[in-house]
């Protein structure tokens, strides 16, 4: 997983790691070209990065933090399928997704899947989203483009009234760890790990679980379940 840089704190290797590889790669500083790459990937997201479909076992430690009369903000519902594994068990959710391409295919699968309306979805980044109320605030691998995000944690915790429950993907290709130079060397961590610096930064008691998930025939890896309560 690699170890935290000692020069920097949490949050500013976050942002560094954030700037490099806005260097290297047009997505992480264009939203045009980020929603190219949706236009073209969404169509069959679910089949090719069908994590919801198989992370049963953390899905099984996910439900218990749900409770039936939630309202569930879901940050990055991408076509949505963690949001349809998720809405049976609770009252109300609904989803800030700034991709138009992604937003699409989120409502051509609900409506294929179930006869009930489809959840409000927010046409927004989570940093741009307006101050919403929810019980819970979920969101699964929606943060790599979250520059600044110290202020991001510090919005799902002001944003949920009782919890907030995060899964990250570990390791490439579903997920490559943060990379960082400085100094002439190459400081690397897992974004899973990244994240929980940062909320160990902002005095943020979390706990972080590990599942091996058949990510493809044959093929696993490892996922994060983050979760912590906001509630006192």
């Amino acid at each position: 997983m690699g170890e935290p840089a000692r020069e920097l704190t949490p949050t500013a290797f976050w942002k560094m790691a954030f700037a490099q590889k806005a260097e290297r790669d047009e997505r992480w500083r264009d939203h045009a070209a980020e929603e190219a790459f949706w236009r073209g990937y969404a169509p069959d997201y679910d089949e090719r990065s069908p994590l919801a479909q198989h992370a049963d076992v953390l899905i099984t430690d996910l439900l218990p933090l749900l409770r039936p009369r939630d309202r569930v903000l879901e940050i990055g519902s991408g076509s949505g399928s963690f949001t349809r594994r998720i809405a049976n068990h609770v009252g109300e959710i609904f989803a800030v997704e700034p991709s138009l391409a992604m937003r699409t295919e989120f409502l051509r699968r609900w409506e294929e899947a179930r006869s009930s309306e489809a959840p409000r979805l927010w046409p927004c980044s989570w940093e741009d989203a307006p101050e919403l109320e929810a019980d819970v605030v979920f969101g699964c691998n929606a943060f790599y483009r979250m520059e600044d995000i110290a202020t991001s944690l510090s919005k799902m915790h002001r944003f949920a009234a009782r919890c907030v429950v995060l899964v990250q993907s570990v390791g490439a290709p579903y997920a490559p760890p943060l990379h960082v130079q400085l100094n002439g060397r190459l400081l690397k961590r897992e974004r899973a790990h990244a994240l929980a610096d940062v909320l160990r930064e902002l005095e943020i008691c979390h706990r972080l679980r590990l599942y091996s998930v058949e990510r493809a025939p044959g093929t696993w890896g490892d996922v994060a379940l983050i979760d912590w309560r906001t509630d006192g």
